[in-house]
């Protein structure tokens, strides 16, 4: 079983960027934040990446989350969408010797569980 992400998990990119997580399902919260479906994150900004873009050298800053993909529970969704778990797992627009996956540092509650 995996954690289930809220508005209050905490996405980063390997290089100290964290996605600004700003609206989820609201018709399911957990500990007063509501949960994240795939709509949810991809699109979502990143803010402080400390890969400095440079075309030269094939590097690019962190700016957005461009997919998810791996982490969608196979048997929770909220309106229809498969919410995400700590398993979430995708790509940013970055770039730093080939494409740039962020990953799950925090669920931010231990609440609620999904397979």
């Amino acid at each position: 079983m995996a954690t289930i992400l809220t508005t209050g998990s905490k996405l980063t990119c390997p290089h100290g960027g964290t996605v600004q997580l700003s609206a989820g399902r609201t018709r399911l919260t957990v500990a007063g934040n509501p949960v994240l479906a795939k709509a949810d994150v991809v699109g979502k900004p990143v803010s402080g990446c400390t890969t400095v873009t440079n075309p030269q050298a094939g590097t690019k800053q962190c700016l957005t989350v461009a997919s998810v993909l791996a982490g969608e529970a196979g048997h929770l969704s909220v309106g229809g969408m498969p919410v995400l778990t700590t398993d979430a797992q995708g790509l940013t627009d970055g770039l730093a010797g080939g494409p740039v996956q962020w990953s799950v540092q925090s669920a931010g509650h231990t609440s609620l569980e999904a397979s």
